[in-house]
């Protein structure tokens, strides 16, 4: 009895304390109303985002389950992708708990890097399947005596710069449809939604004059290239958050979809070019494929859509509510899922194409300290790590229905080839794989609020 009657009056105390109080950070909103007529928040961010992983490549292994042999994945690169970016951003009151926002990135620098991967102490670029590749896109031999066409170039840290440029413009409406503050007896509700223009320069990974080895000419830090991907982004979100005394718990549900724009890049835009036999790097059928109509929306970019999940709670360790005055820890987890596509991947800047990519799940962490020195100034700095599933970063199907009734091997026309396909990208036995991944983000912003 005395347990229950202590657990009673905790419970009791959490309510008392939590009386009228801004919902999580994750749920600010700007408002206007009696006495506040004009809200304006301004804040400027600093995104700093490192996503590594290791690159496998299936290869067959004749000696593994006889007389069949068996196909392994087998380690050949390991890949960084670091992002920095500062983000103005302008929120302002509309009514009561409604505001409309935008944001203006500018990206400093987007840079992609890899190297051959250490395995037992040694570079695995001897054994590589990618220095020692010998076929075209058509999986014919390169060169007739048999000598290697590496597929790309690799060395001790290749790396193909991205940035100095403007990002996508992000605008939208944030609603706060309840608020605990005003109704104790319910949560603070917000619902939103954002939609990304494509106003970001388009970036062509097949854009020359590429090398002899098939190197970007963006390899030099003083000719970084555009980033930009010309897709509209739909976000739709809802937050749910609850005072109580010193925690407030929230949860954070969001999807967001994607359209390609008149500027989208297509493999195809390139494909005659790349199908020259002095390249290789494109199959002749999947060219003349590319120009039938037939095939305009099959082989073009195909975009993942994205759903995902935050639950989380801020610990309020210090507020003064007169003062306006507040110190919040904010730990949060998440998950997100996201859906197969035809893209920009890790293996774009190395092969100059999009790749079609197995779907995968995000799940990560974060912590982050908010700092309110009065209603008019806050600081917010946070640092998150998360994971990827293991997924594919290339395998294209053949093409249609009939296709092997044909020339598969796209050297002579086949209307069922898949023009986006290659044989030595995706082919079973020669897929490459992103496995093994963590991404790791900091991001500090300074608010003023008027």
């Amino acid at each position: 009895m005395r347990r229950l009657r202590l657990r009673a009056l905790a419970a009791c105390t959490l309510v008392a304390l939590a009386g009228p109080a801004g919902a999580a950070e994750i749920a600010r909103v700007a408002t206007s109303e009696g006495g506040n007529l004009f809200d304006l928040h301004v804040s400027l961010r600093w995104d700093r985002t490192q996503l590594r992983g290791k690159i496998t490549r299936e290869q067959a292994d004749p000696s593994l389950n006889p007389p069949f042999g068996a196909v392994v994945d087998v380690d050949e690169l390991r890949y960084t992708r670091v992002t920095n970016a500062l983000v103005p951003r302008f929120a302002v009151g509309l009514h009561r708990d409604v505001e409309f926002h935008v944001e203006l990135p500018y990206v400093l620098a987007d840079d992609h890097s890899w190297r051959y991967a250490i395995v037992n102490g040694f570079s695995v670029e001897r054994d590589s399947t990618i220095a020692n590749n010998d076929i075209d896109a058509t999986g014919q031999l390169c060169d007739p005596s048999g000598a290697a066409c590496p597929l790309f170039p690799v060395g001790s840290g290749t790396t193909v710069y991205h940035g100095g440029r403007a990002g996508d413009v992000k605008a939208g409406f944030a609603w706060g449809i309840f608020s605990d503050a005003r109704d104790d007896t319910k949560p603070f509700w917000l619902v939103g939604a954002d939609l990304t223009f494509p106003t970001a320069s388009m970036y062509d990974p097949a854009a020359g004059p590429r090398s002899a080895g098939w190197a970007s000419p963006h390899v030099s830090s003083g000719n970084p290239a555009p980033f930009g991907d010309k897709v509209w982004k739909y976000d739709l979100y809802t937050v749910l958050s609850r005072r109580l005394g010193p925690i407030d718990p929230y949860f954070k549900a969001h999807v967001t979809g994607m359209r390609r724009s008149s500027g989208t890049y297509s493999n195809c835009d390139r494909m005659a070019a790349l199908a020259d036999p002095a390249l290789g790097e494109a199959t002749p059928a999947g060219a003349a494929n590319c120009a039938d109509q037939g095939w305009e929306d099959d082989s073009a970019a195909r975009l993942p859509w994205i759903a995902g999940v935050t639950f989380g709670t801020e610990l309020v360790p210090y507020e003064n509510r007169s003062a306006d005055q507040k110190v919040s820890i904010d730990v949060r987890a998440f998950a997100d899922y996201t859906s197969s596509q035809r893209f920009y991947n890790p293996l774009s800047d190395m092969s100059g194409k999009l790749h079609a990519t197995e779907p995968y799940l995000t799940m990560g962490g974060l912590f982050g300290l908010y700092l309110r020195a009065s209603r008019f100034v806050s600081l917010h700095a946070s640092g998150s790590l998360a994971t990827q599933t293991a997924h594919f970063l290339s395998g294209e199907s053949l093409g249609r229905a009939g296709v092997e009734a044909g020339d598969v091997t796209g050297l002579t026309p086949n209307a069922a080839l898949n023009p986006n396909f290659d044989w030595r990208y995706d082919a079973p036995g020669r897929r490459f794989r992103f496995s093994e991944t963590s991404v790791f983000a900091l991001s500090v912003a300074g608010v003023l609020q008027f």
